[in-house]
């Protein structure tokens, strides 16, 4: 019987860390970081977040679908999108929303497009939309996924 194939690809600390006499066991190997990974994923939307979990699904296919060379790496509290660099994060914020925060450097947004203070302070993540339903998720939050992924080239 094969083995289920995960959705979530291979954090990149888990090179880094290779063979470093503090490497946490998660980060062992890229097996035990996979495995590691799905039970982020569970538990994050596990308990009082369950709600979100329909969210959540839409929001990484939108993630994954995004461009050829994209995975997403679950820690304990966000699962972020990888192109070269992280692109986007997916963050649990409340009972009732998901916070999508996107690197798109000094870029200047609209109302939706929530400043997170992240480029002055040189984070990844600079911008942040609030979704709270499947409908968040329309063609706008997908163009600035696109241009995030872009800027990422």
């Amino acid at each position: 019987m094969e083995a289920k194939r995960s959705i979530y690809g291979i954090h990149p600390s888990v090179d880094q860390w290779a063979g470093h006499p503090e490497m946490p066991p998660e980060y062992a190997s890229p097996a035990a970081y996979l495995a590691t990974a799905e039970r982020y994923g569970e538990q994050m939307f596990a308990g009082p977040k369950a709600a979100l979990r329909p969210i959540y699904d839409a929001l990484l296919k939108v993630g994954l679908t995004t461009g050829k060379v994209v995975k997403a790496c679950p820690c304990k509290t966000i699962v972020l999108i990888y192109r070269q660099h992280v692109i986007a994060q997916i963050k649990p914020t409340t009972r009732t929303r998901i916070d999508f925060g996107l690197a798109l450097g000094g870029t200047k947004a609209p109302k939706r497009l929530i400043d997170t203070g992240g480029f002055k302070k040189k984070d990844r993540i600079t911008h942040r939309i609030e979704v709270t339903s499947i409908d968040d998720i329309d063609d706008e939050l997908k163009r600035w996924l696109k241009k995030a992924y872009e800027m990422d080239a």
